[in-house]
């Protein structure tokens, strides 16, 4: 013979603010990608930004000297 239960069995999950641990590793790789994307629009659209180059883009080990401006001494006026 079948048992069956009266009602169904609830079990509640630790959270904060909505979110556990299933939802929170659930959301990490969607996260992580339009995390990547935003930070590439923003150094897309900064690149010309003589403060972005300065600060980050001429740090970039290999690729940094090309935001390097060196003027040529005959091209200064004197």
């Amino acid at each position: 013979m079948v048992s069956y239960i009266k009602a169904p069995a609830y079990k509640t999950l630790k959270n904060f603010i909505g979110l556990n641990a299933q939802n929170v590793r659930a959301y990490v790789p969607d996260l992580i990608f339009w995390g990547g994307a935003a930070g590439a629009g923003v150094a897309t659209f900064a690149e010309g930004w003589p403060l972005f180059q300065q600060v980050f883009f001429q740090k970039i080990p290999y690729f940094g000297k090309h935001w390097i401006h060196e003027v040529d001494p005959e091209d200064i006026p004197v």
